[in-house]
């Protein structure tokens, strides 16, 4: 569930995470909603919230799943298992909900009125979505507060000159180390339905036509006008100024290839799975580096905002009441607010 939370943040703030409605397993039971189901530092949370945040929680997993393929998760083998997790994402997410207020002024930050403003209209394609999910207005403000809060936290401890951010000639530093930029001519050896060629006569002719098209990059003919006639990644013409890349993002040849060469010089055809590349590699594009800073105090921490979000959810005094073993994934609708 590693950024779970930064993904919803993101989606929720954005008012782009479009969520299938399903229906509700019969009604809430009259009182259900107000009893309490668990305590985060001394805090009552009553049913009502635990379950708006478990039928979020489940849409959230449902969407992210949906991006890889999986459309009817819980129809599927993975079902038991995230089951199994949701309860305990859930109940990670309501309490955070009641810590990271807490977080926030600890750290001496404040929303400015605007986005005070801002958490108070619900966005109208998420609206009906909330609601059958047992989102009150109040409810729903806060969950909005929560989210500024948290992009804003995230900021104040691993943006730039954040708290828990190193020293800007560390990062630069290990951004120089660590990252590349290359652009490729890619004569491939995959074909037309993507599936490798294995004619050896036709394998020789590819191999022959890379070596023609390095000698000609090697001789001073412009490498983007190659590309341009000869190149068979379509990923270049979206990239016009390269691809800028870390460890592990790229076939391993290709990486390879690129970190054997000086700045602006021209690889030998490389093969990889994909056919051969004929790579020019090239400086650092530093502005792009603020897009992967965050990447960076990762790698140079170990830490990130989901992970200080666990350390203080981990710190925090969560007991749950008897009733929450009784709330499952069959029965949750029967807990949360009737807000019809």
């Amino acid at each position: 569930m590693r950024n779970f939370f930064r993904r919803s943040a993101a989606a929720f703030l954005a008012g782009s995470m479009l969520f299938a409605m399903t229906a509700c397993s019969g009604g809430k039971e009259d009182g259900l909603a107000d009893q309490t189901v668990m305590t985060v530092n001394g805090q009552e949370v009553p049913a009502g919230e635990y379950a708006a945040n478990y039928l979020y929680s489940k849409a959230t997993i449902e969407t992210v799943m949906s991006q890889y393929g999986v459309s009817d998760l819980w129809n599927s083998d993975f079902a038991e298992s995230y089951k199994e997790q949701l309860s305990d994402v859930a109940r990670s997410q309501t309490a955070s909900l009641y810590l990271i207020p807490k977080q926030f002024e600890a750290a001496g930050l404040s929303l400015t009125k605007e986005e005070e403003d801002s958490a108070k209209e619900t966005n109208p394609i998420m609206a009906p979505q909330l609601t059958s999910w047992g989102f009150t207005d109040a409810l729903t403000e806060r969950l909005a507060r929560y989210f500024l809060m948290l992009e804003k936290l995230d900021a104040h401890y691993f943006g730039e000159g954040g708290v828990m951010s190193p020293g800007e000639d560390e990062i630069e530093d290990y951004f120089q180390q660590n990252y590349y930029r290359a652009k490729h001519i890619l004569v491939s050896t995959r074909d037309e339905n993507n599936q490798p060629i294995t004619d050896e006569e036709q394998l020789a002719a590819i191999e022959r036509k890379a070596q023609e098209l390095y000698q000609r990059a090697a001789g001073g003919e412009d490498f983007d006008a190659l590309i341009a006639e000869y190149g068979e990644d379509p990923g270049m013409s979206s990239n016009p100024d390269g691809y800028q890349f870390t460890n592990g993002t790229m076939v391993a040849e290709f990486q390879d290839g690129t970190a054997a060469l000086g700045f602006n010089e021209i690889s030998a055809p490389v093969q990889s799975d994909y056919g051969w590349h004929i790579i020019l590699r090239l400086p650092l594009l530093e502005s792009k580096r603020s897009e992967v800073h965050s990447d960076i105090v990762t790698a140079l921490t170990g830490m990130d905002m989901d992970r200080l979000l666990e350390q203080w959810i981990g710190e925090a005094t969560i007991e749950n009441a008897p009733l929450l073993a009784d709330i499952t994934f069959e029965n949750v609708d029967s807990y949360k607010y009737d807000v019809s």
